[in-house]
C-alpha cells in the first residue's frame, strides 16, 4: 500500500439535473441588463420611466436572491441571504421612491441638473489624480507635529 494521502475532488452530480453555466449566471445578467436599460432611459431625458426600470430590476433581483438556491444565482450571492435581501430591497424602495417623488423638470431644470453633474464629476476626477499623484510619490511619511 502507499502512504500517499489522495485528496478527493468534489465531482458535479452525474445526470440532467445541472443546467448550462449560463443558467446560473441568468438571474445576475437580468438585474444587470434592467439597471443598464433604465441607465440609458435616464440618459435620453426618461427619468421616471428610468428609474422605475431600475428599480424593478432591484427588486427582483431581491426576490431571485430569496427564492433561488445559491447554486443558480451567481454573482447574486455575495453575502448571506437576508443582508442581499435586505440591500436590494431598500436600495430598490429608494430608487422608486425618488423616481415618483421628484417634480417633472423643464428644459432649464435638466440643464442645471447636467451642469451639477459635470462639475460633481469634474471634482471626482480632481480627487483621483490627486490620490494617484499621492500615491506614485512612494507614500513618503509626513513629519508629526
Amino acid at each position: 500500500m502507499s502512504t500517499e494521502l489522495h485528496r478527493r475532488r468534489r465531482k458535479a452530480p452525474k445526470g440532467g439535473a445541472a443546467g448550462p453555466h449560463w443558467l446560473g449566471q441568468l438571474p445576475y445578467l437580468i438585474v444587470l441588463s434592467g439597471v443598464a436599460a433604465g441607465l440609458v432611459l435616464c440618459s435620453f431625458h426618461y427619468f421616471r420611466k428610468g428609474s422605475v426600470l431600475i428599480a424593478a430590476a432591484l427588486l427582483f433581483g431581491a426576490l431571485a436572491r430569496l427564492l433561488l438556491p445559491e447554486s443558480q444565482l451567481g454573482m447574486l450571492a455575495v453575502r448571506s441571504r437576508s443582508i442581499d435581501c435586505w440591500t436590494l430591497v431598500v436600495l430598490g424602495e429608494a430608487v422608486a421612491f425618488v423616481a415618483l417623488s421628484v417634480p417633472p423638470m423643464n428644459k432649464t431644470g435638466l440643464g442645471v441638473a447636467a451642469a451639477f453633474g459635470v462639475l460633481i464629476a469634474l471634482v471626482f476626477l480632481v480627487r483621483g489624480v490627486r490620490f494617484l499623484l499621492s500615491a506614485r510619490g512612494g507614500g513618503q511619511a509626513r513629519p508629526e507635529t
